[in-house]
């Protein structure tokens, strides 16, 4: 208690000779302590509550997989913590990663483990009827209503980590030449990601060789990847592990790091190019709260769930979600920092022009998933571009995304497209959902809602497999 107050208080007593004052004393004195107590903290005292919340908070070790091992204490990961933020010889003093693994482990392990059993989770059936010259992405339907902010969070799918279609290599391609005209604002990798960022590499090459054998092929030694779509062969020795990536799958690849400081995860290595209104470069070794400020109620109703999440997610629970939103071209890479004038919409001077054949819905497909060995979280994406007429005969979806973009809150929506971009898709979404009335494929009183079948929709399977020529009995 300040001395001032105590010394009030004490003179108060002195003068009191009934029990009427003293009580009245004792409940200002109360008051007063409640008060200090429960005063609103200030951003240094809520920064460092957060810090004091994440630091002994490790996620579940994998560890228990290694032979003749025991769990390890949250006060001897956080003292022989391997560095997040500068590099560290392999072969030196026994350090431990986030999930329990020492420098030791790991160097007995060797290149190229068995990550089924590190991670728990089960390695892809092989698609050996995929033919990627017809193959087509999903059809993603991410709409929700009641529509709110939230991580949407699905279970993971082990077959579906990496997925091709038939413009491999058109966005290979496109790609690579995005990497060569704007380097820095794709890929990077800092000191104290090396092993998280080979660990990657070697956990998706062990994906694509068996998901798609027929494609991709390691040799005995595991030291030469062979891409027989594009001809190309791979040292995996000299070449930098996200390069492998980058040259090889078209997808993108974020890695956030555990910092030993605070707990927090931090941006550390990335290699992305679909990114419309911000590149990953901007966010280099930024905490996760930090790289989301742009997203609506994301501090308010995200960031410390996300941290919290983060700090507890287990290696064998990964995680997919979809986000969605609507645009007026089909852009892979539109940053602000490389684009003079940079405008979200292709016809941001002439909206009158817009037509709905010129609309295209944009679903970013995503994975979250802890490494074991180095405890990284990853997120990996997909941008996937549908002309927003697909939509037309797609059962529910008209009548569903009218709802959020007519009732939709403000910001959320303003987010998901442009003004002139959400009328026009209104106004056809309109006549599409009484099409599906009139023609008896909805009901007349539906009442509107998520589709059980979210994030596709009813009848999507059958129709995706014809238009890829599989027919209706072929499964993958």
């Amino acid at each position: 208690m300040p001395y001032n107050i105590h010394k009030m208080f004490k003179g108060l007593f002195k003068a009191s000779t009934g029990g009427s004052l003293w009580v009245l004393g004792f409940v200002i004195l109360t008051l007063v302590v409640l008060a200090v107590k429960h005063r609103p903290r200030t951003r240094k005292e809520l920064l460092r509550s957060t810090q004091a919340t994440h630091l002994l908070q490790f996620p579940p070790s994998r560890r228990h997989v290694l032979d003749k091992v025991g769990e390890l204490p949250p006060d001897l990961l956080q003292k022989r913590a391997l560095p997040s933020t500068h590099a560290v010889n392999l072969g030196g003093d026994d350090l431990y990663t986030p999930t329990g693994f020492s420098t030791r482990d790991i160097r007995a392990l060797g290149r190229f483990p068995d990550y089924a059993k590190l991670s728990g989770i089960r390695y892809p059936t092989p698609y050996v009827d995929f033919d990627v010259t017809k193959a087509r992405f999903r059809p993603f339907r991410p709409f929700r209503w009641n529509y709110h902010q939230t991580m949407s969070l699905m279970k993971f799918d082990p077959d579906w980590w990496v997925e091709l279609e038939q413009n491999y290599h058109t966005t290979m391609a496109a790609r690579q030449k995005l990497l060569a005209k704007y380097p820095e604002h794709i890929m990077f990798s800092y000191p104290g990601s090396e092993l998280a960022c080979r660990e990657l590499m070697e956990m998706l090459l062990q994906f694509i060789t068996r998901r798609y054998p027929q494609y991709f092929s390691l040799d005995p030694f595991n030291t030469v990847l062979t891409n027989h779509l594009l001809h190309t062969t791979t040292n995996l020795v000299t070449t930098p592990p996200l390069q492998v990536i980058f040259s090889n799958i078209p997808e993108d690849y974020a890695i956030m790091l555990r910092n030993e400081s605070d707990g927090l995860y931090y941006l550390r290595a990335a290699g992305v190019c679909s990114s419309v209104g911000w590149d990953i470069g901007q966010h280099r070794n930024k905490p996760l709260s930090d790289i989301h400020t742009h997203v609506p109620d994301f501090r308010e109703r995200m960031a410390f769930s996300m941290d919290r999440f983060f700090a507890k997610m287990p290696v064998d629970q990964p995680i997919q979600r979809c986000s969605w939103g609507l645009e007026d071209h089909a852009p892979l890479f539109s940053s602000p920092a490389v684009v003079e004038g940079w405008q979200r919409s292709a016809f941001a001077d002439r909206p009158g022009e817009l037509k709905v054949e010129d609309l295209q819905l944009r679903c970013d497909w995503q994975t979250l998933r802890r490494l074991p060995l180095s405890g990284a979280i990853v997120f990996n994406f997909k941008a996937v571009f549908n002309p927003f007429t697909d939509l037309r005969d797609e059962p529910y979806v008209p009548a569903l995304l009218l709802k959020i973009l007519r009732e939709g809150k403000e910001n959320l929506i303003t987010y998901k497209c442009v003004e002139h971009v959400r009328q026009v898709a209104m106004k056809a979404l309109e006549m599409w959902a009484k099409e599906q009335v009139d023609a008896g494929i909805v009901p007349e009183n539906w009442e509107v809602g998520t589709l059980d079948e979210s994030p596709f929709y009813p009848g999507w399977e059958e129709r995706w497999r014809e238009r890829q020529g599989f027919g209706s009995a072929t499964k993958q």
